[in-house]
């Protein structure tokens, strides 16, 4: 009943991370390059669950779609745009406010897990699932290449199309399916228990995909890993060493079980190894930067290729919506 479409969020909190890179982005442009049909929404509505400085927010939203064209989305195959540039996302998420409650949103970890013992509750942050699940039906998602840490949040997007159903008698929505990403996901090069994060107060645990070269060649070279010299492969035991060459198959896409044959064959230790995967980074995001930069100094294109988004987005956004709304009586 539904063609096949894709929609690919991220809050808008400036350049990507490696991690961001390896988990998201980069399965976005194959999935693009394999012919999908792709949705890319640069999530600010979500960005101000939590407000944000103004001008801090309007310079992250640019760098991050800068950065998405820069790695490879493109506009003309796929459609990238604002979540705040389309009124139908908040009217929908009221619509669908109507057939969940709050004990049911109460119930996702993600939620449980910020809740602190008799801190106040920002409403947004309540509500934020629900918003998430106005995105994914605005579009008639079929597909959502997500982390498992979002399984909740689609399971109550499942729960709200069975509601509507219930209540209306339309089969109107598809179901979206999970793409899980085969990336294992990428940890902090200061605390490798840890996954990578740009709310990491130290810079040093993280490379931002447009990093200069000298940043990314000293914080990989800082990067924590072992007394154990040797090149091997075990998260539990050689945490440190094993996200270095999780990053390495990421992005040469190598398995690991060649990387490390390979390593232990050259008999690289880990700080040779740390040179050569500095070098494989470097050179994987040096024509992806330089595009990056050539895209912030041309803002009006930059804005002009958002707003042909936008447009884009909209075509889909007004059908759905005034469908759902005359089924609802409205």
């Amino acid at each position: 009943m539904f063609p096949r479409r894709v929609l690919c969020g991220i809050q808008p909190s400036s350049v990507p991370h490696v991690g961001n890179y390896l988990g998201a982005v980069k399965k976005w442009i194959d999935l693009q390059n394999s012919g999908d049909n792709l949705v890319v929404m640069l999530a600010d509505l979500h960005a101000v669950t939590i407000p944000r400085e103004p001008e801090v927010l309007r310079k992250s939203i640019l760098e991050t779609a800068a950065s998405l064209l820069a790695c490879g989305i493109d506009p003309k195959r796929s459609i990238i745009y604002r979540q705040s540039q389309l009124p139908h996302h908040t009217e929908l998420n009221w619509l669908l406010s109507t057939l969940t409650t709050v004990q049911k949103v109460a119930h996702i970890p993600t939620y449980k897990s910020k809740v602190k013992d008799d801190a106040p509750i920002p409403l947004g942050l309540f509500l934020y699932p629900v918003l998430q699940s106005a995105d994914i039906l605005l579009f008639k998602t079929t597909h959502l290449p997500v982390g498992e840490d979002q399984i909740p949040h689609l399971q109550l997007c499942t729960y709200m199309i069975e509601k509507f159903y219930h209540y209306y008698k339309q089969n109107i929505f598809p179901v979206p399916e999970l793409l899980a990403t085969e990336t294992n996901r990428i940890r902090s090069l200061r605390r490798p228990e840890q996954k990578m994060s740009k709310s990491d107060f130290e810079e040093r645990a993280r490379i931002d995909i447009m990093d200069d070269e000298d940043v990314i060649r000293e914080r990989v070279m800082k990067a924590l890993t072992d007394f154990n010299s040797q090149i091997s492969y075990d998260r539990q035991q050689r945490p440190g060493v094993s996200n270095l060459i999780d990053i390495y198959a990421g992005i040469s896409g190598q398995s690991i079980e060649t990387i490390v044959k390979e390593a232990q064959r050259d008999n690289l230790n880990t700080g040779a190894f740390k040179k050569q995967l500095a070098q494989l980074i470097i050179e994987h995001f040096r024509p992806k930067r330089l595009e990056y930069l050539k895209l912030l100094d041309d803002r009006s294109h930059l804005l002009s290729i958002l707003e042909n988004g936008r447009e884009r987005a909209r075509e889909i956004a007004d059908k759905t919506l005034n469908e759902v709304k005359d089924v609802m009586g409205l």
